[in-house]
């Protein structure tokens, strides 16, 4: 095995590196009761205190944080056993349902945008679709 195969599913690790930085933000922000700058999309407060921003009690910047550490543990074992790019390729299509559902929610039901869960949610797809084309394309 090539060097380039055995680190295919790296810049996934990196950029879910990312997206946990961003949820973790969230997360801290929340539990500190500060409110964040949202110079970009000016909804951030509004979606941050929402209904819909917790999942059984907890913020969704704290499932993020889960789900992004499954995806770069699940990135890191991709890159050496077969079976972990299946469970990577299960989580990012479920992670990117969410998304879907929580982009649905700030456009059309809360009508209001916040950069960071856009910027999370946006990068959850991402990450998919490249591990669709790193899962299907052939390395020459």
């Amino acid at each position: 095995m090539d060097h380039h195969k055995r680190h295919k599913h790296d810049i996934l690790v990196i950029l879910a590196v990312v997206g946990f930085a961003i949820s973790f933000y969230l997360a801290i922000t929340h539990y500190l009761g500060f409110q964040v700058p949202c110079d970009i999309t000016r909804g951030c407060d509004t979606v941050l205190n929402s209904k819909y921003s917790t999942l059984l009690g907890l913020p969704l910047s704290v499932w993020g944080m889960g789900f992004f550490s499954s995806v770069i543990i699940s990135g890191l074992l991709a890159n050496h056993y077969a079976n972990w790019r299946k469970i990577l390729t299960a989580a990012l299509a479920a992670g990117s349902l969410a998304s879907l559902v929580f982009l649905y929610l700030q456009f059309f039901v809360i009508q209001q945008i916040c950069q960071y869960c856009l910027a999370t949610d946006v990068l959850t797809i991402v990450l998919f679709i490249l591990d669709l084309n790193i899962e299907h394309k052939k390395i020459q």
